[in-house]
């Protein structure tokens, strides 16, 4: 039997790449079905289906979670501007509700959506570990320590696996022109297709991965974080370099 993973935060930039990436990828839709995890409860899709979600209620994420093998969650505020009032429900709230319901639904794994804010203290010109401290230097990526922080509190209290994943500037096939043109750099750049990917490895991971934090970025040419963990542990072959195809693109005008 096909395991079942439960994409929250679907309608956002990462879930809606993630959605074009699992329709026309033939090994994801052998290996799981993605269901959508939706607020609107008008929601339809016509390829997938979708189950209501409500991070603000506990037993509206109990409920969903129901029968579900993996859920990832994406809902978040991810404004790095935003006021630590707009961030309380989304991103402390509400991550640890989906980790709490996923222990009361007997759900084994959720991939959390971090991001390169937790560690962006750092600058740029050090590759960083995903066992270096964190150095978040707004609100917004404090918020995503505090998942990080979840992850490792749920995996040792209840034996949850959980994946983070530090998402770096992820660009859908779309937009990657608009970030040739506007980045002044594309050291952690994150291509549709390689974000893609990297859910997937960290959906169909072994059971005995049971805690990590992990890269998410594009094999750039210049890195600010390290990937070599995502490559041992899920075995994470990213397929773009960003450098490479911003230069093609901006000297060729292709898109």
């Amino acid at each position: 039997m096909k395991k079942k993973v439960l994409l929250i935060g679907a309608n956002g930039r990462v879930g809606n790449g993630f959605r074009e990436e699992y329709l026309k990828n033939s090994e994801y839709q052998k290996s799981y079905e993605l269901i959508l995890g939706v607020h609107n409860k008008k929601f339809k899709d016509k390829n997938l289906k979708t189950r209501y979600v409500s991070i603000d209620n506990l037993s509206s994420l109990k409920s969903a979670l129901k029968g579900i093998d993996v859920v990832i969650n994406l809902a978040a505020n991810a404004d790095p501007e935003a006021k630590f009032k707009n961030l309380i429900n989304p991103n402390l709230i509400g991550a640890y509700n989906v980790f709490e319901a996923a222990v009361k639904a007997s759900c084994p794994r959720v991939i959390f959506a971090s991001s390169i804010h937790a560690i962006g203290g750092y600058g740029h010109g050090r590759k960083v570990k995903e066992r270096d401290v964190p150095k978040p230097i707004d609100l917004y990526g404090a918020t995503k320590v505090f998942g990080e922080a979840l992850c490792y509190t749920f995996f040792s209290k209840y034996g949850l696996s959980c994946i983070a994943i530090r998402i770096g500037a992820y660009t859908s096939n779309n937009k990657m022109r608009n970030v040739c043109f506007s980045r002044h750099d594309y050291d952690h750049v994150i291509s549709q297709r390689d974000m893609g990917q990297l859910l997937h490895k960290c959906i169909i991971a072994p059971k005995e991965v049971k805690y990590a934090i992990l890269s998410g970025t594009s094999k750039n040419s210049k890195l600010d974080m390290d990937l070599r963990l995502a490559k041992k542990l899920v075995g994470y072959k990213p397929e773009d370099n960003s450098y490479k195809i911003c230069k093609e693109i901006k000297t060729t005008g292709l898109k």
